[in-house]
């Protein structure tokens, strides 16, 4: 008799987990039909454990906003109102709640890299503020990505079908060169510029826009008793691509790079020095070191130094990281003995000058906080000078003045760096 009752238990445990079953995917299959039958395919719907993977998508379920060249200002159409109705109406629904809503912004990969950057944030932020304006949105639920220039896209459209001269060239190029100023100078160089010319004319005018995807949640709904382990079948879009979609680059774009260095040639010199370096751009950077030197190395020898000499550099790749070129200025007390000769002191008239200069930084690490730079630079300086018996309290024998041009800069330093999230 006891047999029986747990093969019937079993059974009707059975009965119930297979009918939970079925009900999960036939309230899965509800959701998914009510959503496709009331809203667009930008409107995604996802569980609570996979709100993230929306940045999976590639082409589909994201509404652009297109913009005309070099332009970022949006205007009142019928697109922009869709969108506006759809987002109030979301707010206002029983069956599914509103996640975030991500916006991007981003340009079309001609015209200069900085410029285009800036194109990427301004179309992103004012679509982010249309929708804060027009729908009452909390800022909190928006997530504005600035995208740059669109690449990714450009080279989705020409596998999909996008047809320009030398196509095969063109695919080439994209799958071999991964730096976005070289890919442009190679495409540019095919058939005299004409290839080029066609790409802007004919596929790059839809991805200067700004992008949308409106994220909600599944509403929990009760389970029974038996299933309470059970989850609703997630709703999924078809043709995932794994990958991000678009290279955000948020070190080179995001943030802040802050670094305190010190030139290990001055310090093998015994000259104290301490610099601080900061970039608020992505190729740009303003470096400022300091030379401190008050004591002598000998009673005859002595290298007396106060001395600063900022420099606003551009960087081709990223803001202290790899090569850059330089523009300084420098400013100098002195005291200094290098020989039995005579003792050169300035008159209470700093040495001044100006130069240019070139260098490298490679960085150290996984975590890419030490950098080691090398850097050398030439230019001019005008100086006034006493000129003392190099013994002491040598008397006074000469004065005079005078214009030095050569190496006005060099060294190799060492630096530690810190990242700072930029206010958007």
């Amino acid at each position: 008799m006891k047999r029986y009752k747990k093969r019937w238990g079993l059974l009707l445990i059975t009965t119930l987990f297979l009918s939970g079953i079925v009900w999960a995917q036939e309230t899965s299959e509800t959701l998914t039909s009510c959503l496709n039958k009331n809203y667009p395919d930008y409107v995604i719907l996802l569980s609570d454990k996979k709100i993230d993977s929306v940045f999976y998508y590639a082409n589909t379920s994201i509404a652009p906003v297109i913009f005309k060249v070099n332009k970022y200002k949006l205007y009142p159409n019928k697109q922009l109102e869709s969108i506006a109705d759809i987002l109030r109406r979301i707010q206002q629904d029983t069956i599914i709640r509103l996640s975030h809503v991500w916006v991007g912004g981003s340009a079309s990969p001609e015209g200069p890299p900085s410029w285009n950057y800036r194109l990427g944030e301004y179309r992103s932020r004012a679509l982010a503020d249309f929708l804060l304006q027009e729908t009452g949105i909390p800022e909190s639920k928006l997530k504005v990505e600035n995208l740059c220039e669109d690449w990714y896209s450009f080279e989705v459209a020409l596998k999909n079908g996008a047809q320009i001269p030398n196509k095969s060239k063109v695919l080439d190029i994209l799958a071999k060169e991964t730096d976005n100023e070289r890919r442009k100078k190679q495409i540019k160089a095919l058939d005299g510029g004409y290839t080029w010319q066609r790409i802007i004319q004919d596929v790059f005018p839809p991805f200067r826009n700004a992008r949308i995807a409106i994220v909600c949640l599944e509403k929990q709904f009760p389970l029974p008793p038996v299933s309470k382990n059970l989850q609703v079948a997630e709703f999924r879009m078809p043709d995932l691509n794994p990958a991000a979609p678009f290279p955000l680059q948020p070190s080179q774009q995001e943030k802040w790079v802050i670094a305190i260095k010190s030139n290990l040639l001055f310090v093998a010199a015994l000259t104290a020095n301490l610099g601080i370096e900061i970039s608020p751009f992505s190729h740009w950077s303003f470096d400022l070191p300091v030379w401190y030197s008050p004591y002598n190395i000998t009673p005859e020898r002595k290298l007396r130094l106060l001395a600063v000499q900022p420099e606003i550099r551009w960087w081709s790749k990223e803001a202290m990281k790899g090569h850059f070129i330089g523009l300084h200025t420098h400013v100098a007390g002195f005291n200094v003995a290098i020989n039995d000769h005579g003792r050169y002191q300035d008159p209470n008239h700093a040495l001044w000058g100006m130069g240019i200069s070139y260098g490298y930084a490679v960085d150290i690490g996984k975590m890419k906080r030490w950098t080691l730079e090398c850097n050398i630079g030439a230019g001019f300086a005008e100086f006034d000078y006493d000129v003392y018996r190099n013994w002491k309290n040598g008397p006074k024998f000469r004065s005079g003045s005078d214009w030095y041009w050569g190496i006005t800069r060099g060294g190799v330093s060492i630096s530690y760096k810190w990242y700072k999230q930029r206010k958007r």
